[in-house]
């Protein structure tokens, strides 16, 4: 299979958020982006995957190993080999990929956060250098998106917390702060009670406030013309704060199932940002008219 192929298929199928951010990327920045996310999709899957820490050390060993086959041009993985051209072409100071790998670490080790300080560390190495590596290859000046790129990194990741909360916890992963959790008065049993509860509602409530805050944050920091070449990080701020909307308007029944948006609404969230990035503002009525 073509290296890029893989990419595809394993972070962008059709009908996917990202699928729908990549086609309004930069024509010479959407193979980059594909393959870092699928990057970060194969590092951060590899907790998931091993029922033993030793088995995921080693394996993250392997791609430490990798990341420096790449920095030489020659890398095995068809991630690697997809994210080579990009890296090469750009320039790309790949130095920051290795901290992707150490929030896997954090996983493997500890799999919880006792408070916001810890969570928001996991938070930047999962999304943050692959956020960073990712403006540089739209060619765009720090100044202007870097800002935008990190809190946008923050909200994704947070929002990807609350969506899958019932499968990280089963899977004896956490990413609610541990002071947050007792202060509501619940533990990991309590927390995937079947049974409504006061008390899980307005502590999910919480951790979506938090995350709108992030994507908020980052689209208010975007310059108005920077945000042509950033509209795929836009549609992606879009799609999650609307995602975070319908959770909200439903009471947050994360424990029930995982929420999607249709690949319809995703569509037309996408189309309609695309169309007019600049009319996308923070808070309420996002969407450009």
């Amino acid at each position: 299979m073509d290296p890029l192929d893989y990419c595809r298929q394993k972070v962008a199928p059709d009908g996917s958020s990202i699928y729908y951010a990549l086609l309004f990327a930069p024509n010479e920045a959407r193979a980059g982006l594909t393959a870092l996310a699928a990057y970060r999709a194969e590092i951060l899957e590899i907790p998931r995957e091993v029922s033993e820490a030793g088995v995921g050390a080693v394996k993250l060993t392997w791609w430490q190993e990798e990341l420096e086959r790449l920095r030489n041009g020659a890398p095995r993985h068809p991630v690697m080999q997809a994210l080579l051209p990009s890296a090469q072409s750009h320039g790309l100071n790949l130095e920051g990929l290795g901290e992707v790998i150490e929030a896997a670490r954090m996983d493997l080790e500890y799999g919880r956060y006792p408070t916001l300080r810890e969570l928001t560390l996991y938070c930047h190495r999962a999304g943050g250098a692959i956020a960073d590596l990712a403006w540089r290859l739209t060619g765009a000046r720090g100044d202007e998106v870097a800002p935008f790129a990190h809190d946008l990194s923050m909200g994704l990741e947070l929002t990807r917390m609350i969506r899958h909360v019932r499968r990280d916890v089963r899977a004896g992963r956490v990413y609610i702060p541990e002071d947050e959790l007792t202060l509501a008065g619940l533990d990991t049993e309590t927390l995937l009670d079947e049974h409504p509860s006061q008390a899980r509602q307005e502590l999910m409530e919480r951790q979506g406030a938090r995350a709108r805050r992030f994507l908020d944050s980052a689209i208010a920091q975007l310059p108005g013309d920077a945000r042509r070449g950033q509209t795929h990080g836009l549609v992606l701020a879009v799609l999650y704060r609307r995602l975070l909307d319908t959770l909200a308007h439903e009471g947050y029944p994360v424990v029930a199932r995982e929420h999607h948006l249709t690949p319809l609404r995703k569509f037309w969230l996408a189309w309609r940002t695309a169309r007019r990035p600049g009319a996308v503002k923070p808070g309420p009525g996002e969407i450009p008219k």
